[in-house]
């Protein structure tokens, strides 16, 4: 684990489309359009092997199509499962979340069932949310199929995603997600993947002010994570001490981020505007042969 003694924070700007640029000194980020994905084939490699951190992908949707999304979800139509962030974090969840949910596999399956035949409901037939986004993050992974994860049950699906809501004021903490490997709402999980865990995001809106995606210049490697795995563990570290760069992405853009080995946060949002996102977590199966998602 390294960091800076110096605090330096860079607030993301749109950079050329299929340039890698490094931001805040320390994240190697790539920056495309949809229509480029299938020319990357190795990124999702580079991001394994660290020469690589993210990837931003623009006009996955167009912004208007998305607006009309978005009423569609403030009218909670289709009617998916809601589920809680913590109360002070001010942010729910359609679907639910492995990290704050006991998994129930009779109650999460049959969910999960129900939550990914609505996703497919959600955005007009062609633009399905979990085909468009598999499709794009497949292109950048030499074609390695991206699937909702299976169950211990033969047809059992995990959700493929959730989609988030945070009003005013609302935040997530600073957190590494390789330590949800060390939950017990994973223990199946854990059996199928590979221990690194990457993410994306995909804007649905931007808030009116905050709601910014920061990754602070801290890495811990997969093995490591345990180190904060426990809530209110003593040595978490200060981020105000920490060099950092944000990412306030318009609606339609995505950015799939090392988010297992790099701390990140959700800074609080500003503004009665409702920062509305799909998001997931990956690993590479331990075959090798596919990448597993789940919300």
């Amino acid at each position: 684990m390294e960091s800076k003694a110096a605090r330096h924070s860079e607030e993301w700007q749109p950079g050329p489309a299929g340039a890698v640029r490094t931001l805040g000194g320390f994240l190697r980020l790539l920056e495309l359009d949809a229509s480029q994905a299938g020319g990357h084939a190795d990124a999702f490699d580079l991001m394994r092997a660290g020469a690589l951190h993210g990837v931003i992908l623009h006009r996955v949707y167009p912004p208007e199509l998305l607006e009309a999304t978005v009423g569609r979800l403030e009218r909670r139509e289709p009617p998916f499962l809601r589920s809680g962030f913590p109360e002070a974090f001010r942010s729910w969840f359609y679907g639910l979340n492995l990290n704050l949910s006991p998994l129930d596999p009779d109650r999460y399956f049959e969910q999960a069932a129900l939550f990914n035949r609505q996703l497919e409901a959600l955005l007009p037939p062609g633009q399905e949310l979990a085909a468009r986004v598999a499709g794009l993050l497949a292109a950048l992974d030499g074609g390695r199929p991206f699937v909702a994860a299976p169950g211990p049950r033969p047809g059992e699906r995990y959700m493929f995603t959730t989609l988030r809501a945070h009003e005013e004021g609302g935040f997530i903490p600073p957190h590494f997600d390789n330590e949800q490997n060390f939950r017990p709402s994973y223990r199946h999980l854990r059996t199928l993947v590979e221990p690194h865990i990457v993410s994306f995001v995909l804007a649905f809106t931007r808030a009116e002010g905050g709601g910014a995606l920061e990754v602070f210049d801290l890495r811990c490697e997969p093995e490591d994570a345990r180190f904060l795995n426990v809530d209110g563990a003593a040595d978490r570290p200060d981020p105000r001490t920490l060099d950092a760069v944000s990412f306030r992405l318009p609606p339609g853009s995505m950015i799939v981020l090392d988010s297992g080995r790099y701390l990140h946060r959700l800074t609080p949002v500003r503004g009665s505007r409702r920062r509305w996102t799909s998001c997931s977590f990956m690993a590479l199966s331990r075959a090798r042969n596919a990448m597993y998602c789940w919300g």
